[in-house]
């Protein structure tokens, strides 16, 4: 559906409630959550499934213009008890775990509410080691900065980016290939020729019916052949993100 993001329940994406805003210090993405734009009341449990499956893919598919990692900073200014929302959390907290584990290369808690310690305690304990190493509290700008330079940071969050949000429509125009069969088609069959020779490449290499190096290499070239037709097949099968369209 060309429409994309504007047919997310809740207006997730107009009201700028997970955006990409700048860079952190190693170059990857930085994604930032407002949290106090949380609101449970206004949505299903169906509904908020689909939310966290779109917030978390949209980072995922972003980051990997990037390298395949990103950095994540839930911002907790301004949270109230009408933001709190357990069950969604533990949604996101599960999924992140199981799909998405190596994604978000740290988790930034920028703390500003005297509701959060106690919001921490209920949640702390869903999170596994590896993931609870890679989360941070953070409840200053200076300490944020350690993780991304100043200039990226946005000015209401104490740093110095003036990035202002104003959410653009996508369009028929913008997601152009979509209406394309033909093109689409084509790119469907190199996406599973891409598909069948990763697969073909991964068993010769788990079998060692050749030299090991040997098979490794053409598995490495079987997974780079995969994710550019991925990329290829991607425009005709989703219609842009907001990020893509700015």
């Amino acid at each position: 559906m060309w429409e994309g993001d504007t047919t997310q329940h809740n207006g997730v994406t107009q009201n700028g409630m997970c955006l990409h805003v700048g860079n952190d210090r190693l170059g990857s993405p930085v994604f930032i959550v407002t949290v106090r734009q949380n609101s449970p009341k206004l949505r299903s449990e169906a509904n908020a499934e689909k939310l966290a499956a779109y917030a978390l893919e949209k980072a995922a598919q972003l980051s990997r213009k990037y390298g395949e990692e990103a950095l994540i900073v839930y911002d907790f200014a301004g949270f109230k008890l009408e933001n709190v929302d357990l069950g969604f959390t533990k949604l996101i907290v599960t999924t992140l775990q199981e799909l998405y584990p190596l994604t978000f290369t740290a988790t930034l808690l920028f703390v500003n509410s005297w509701l959060f310690s106690g919001f921490w305690r209920a949640i702390r304990g869903w999170l596994d080691p590896a993931i609870a190493q890679r989360t941070v509290v953070v409840k200053d700008v200076q300490t944020l900065e350690n993780f991304v330079d100043r200039s990226q940071i946005p000015v209401e969050m104490g740093g110095q980016n003036k990035y202002e949000y104003s959410y653009v429509y996508p369009t028929k125009e913008g997601n152009a290939k979509m209406f394309d069969t033909e093109g689409r088609q084509a790119a469907e069959a190199e996406f599973a020729a891409a598909v069948s020779a990763f697969v073909e490449q991964t068993k010769s290499w788990i079998d060692g019916s050749g030299p090991a190096t040997h098979d490794a290499k053409l598995r490495s070239q079987a997974a780079a052949a995969f994710d550019t037709a991925s990329a290829n097949l991607d425009p005709f099968i989703r219609a842009q993100f907001y990020d893509e369209r700015v």
